[in-house]
């Protein structure tokens, strides 16, 4: 699949899924630099949404940039979605930008004062990752998050 369409794959499954909820939810079309769908919830409170998708189920991260470390608002969620290659219904996980932006963060700041397979330093890059299924060796870098990354799977409710 390409690369675009595994992206709006993954807008078009939130926005069918907000509109499940009753939301009224239009995809921003890369018009928003920021936002991927902007959304009304029920009770008329506006939200923003940057959508992440990977392709594979055996996905285990989402890949971000240094830009998501800032901007951070009560608005503004992040909806990471795996398409499981289309073999079944696919998992998501809604999580508020004030989460997302502190942990990866974080998260690259302890990557940086580690060294690297050979020793060396690491150099700065602006990608970031965000596990949703944390492996024992992220545990440094992200730590007690695996015990709370759960609260955030399939769940819209926290957007009302």
């Amino acid at each position: 699949m390409q690369k675009q369409n595994i992206g709006n794959a993954g807008e078009y499954y939130i926005a069918s899924r907000l509109s499940a909820e009753n939301f009224i939810a239009t995809l921003t079309l890369g018009r928003a630099e920021k936002y991927d769908i902007l959304a009304l919830s029920p009770d008329g409170r506006a939200i923003k949404l940057s959508i992440k998708t990977a392709y594979r189920e055996t996905a285990k991260s989402f890949i971000l940039s240094a830009k998501d470390e800032n901007g951070a608002s009560n608005d503004f969620y992040y909806a990471f979605v795996r398409l499981n290659q289309f073999n079944k219904e696919p998992d998501f996980w809604i999580i508020p930008s004030k989460v997302v932006a502190p942990l990866i963060k974080h998260s690259q700041e302890i990557w940086m004062k580690t060294l690297g397979r050979k020793s060396q330093q690491h150099k700065e890059t602006p990608m970031r990752q965000l596990p949703v299924s944390v492996i024992p060796t992220w545990e440094q870098f992200y730590p007690n998050w695996s015990k709370k990354v759960d609260q955030y799977y399939k769940n819209l409710k926290q957007l009302q």
